[in-house]
């Protein structure tokens, strides 16, 4: 009897661990979550989704790695990604297009090579503006990445728009130390991503 309770728990732990990564996840992927902080709790409100942060997902050598804007730009662990997300809230899966709507393949290593070459280690753009520099080049937030990596390969681009502050004031307020949001100024947000014709839904995870 101790014997098939041990084996039912192997089972049930290795059936729990596949089916959380039970999508077959391609360089381009795009990765939506919700992550628990105050910031990320207006983003979500302001866009009308639930959705702060977001990455791409490059594969190299079997490994699944995410691409995304944190404390600077960095490829992580698919796990490493994923832990940061609110307690039991999945993460959405979105694919890139072809304007005739068909699911575009990209080359893993043409990926790989131009995030090393053009994004890695650059700095964090805590402003939210989208032509933002400092002594690294160009800085990144996370759904400006996104959009501006994959528009280096797919036919259509990405574009921002001019975006608002208007969901608690005040908070947008106090996060930009006192003085007024980049009302209007060129921008994009996780939601603006989650809901792009430009990508296709393929499931979450």
């Amino acid at each position: 009897m101790k014997t098939l309770l041990l084996f039912s728990l192997l089972f049930s732990l290795l059936f729990s661990t596949r089916s959380t990564f039970a999508l077959d996840l391609h360089s381009g992927d795009v990765l939506l979550q919700s992550i628990p902080c105050s910031i990320c709790t207006l983003i979500e409100k302001e866009e009308h989704a639930p959705y702060s942060h977001v990455g791409v997902v490059l594969n190299e050598a079997g490994q699944t790695w995410v691409i995304n804007a944190w404390e600077l730009v960095e490829r992580i662990k698919l796990q490493d990604f994923l832990a940061r997300r609110k307690p039991g809230v999945k993460t959405l899966v979105r694919r890139p297009v072809g304007i005739d709507g068909k699911e575009l393949v990209f080359d893993d290593k043409k990926l790989n090579d131009t995030f090393r070459k053009t994004f890695l280690g650059k700095s964090y753009d805590s402003a939210f503006l989208w032509d933002n520099t400092d002594t690294k080049g160009e800085q990144y937030y996370c759904s400006e990445l996104v959009a501006k990596f994959l528009n280096l390969f797919i036919p259509k681009a990405i574009e921002p728009k001019a975006m608002h502050y208007t969901y608690q004031r005040d908070g947008w307020i106090k996060y930009f130390h006192g003085q007024n949001p980049p009302d209007g100024k060129l921008g994009i947000s996780p939601g603006d991503l989650s809901r792009s014709k430009l990508l296709k839904t393929i499931g979450e995870i």
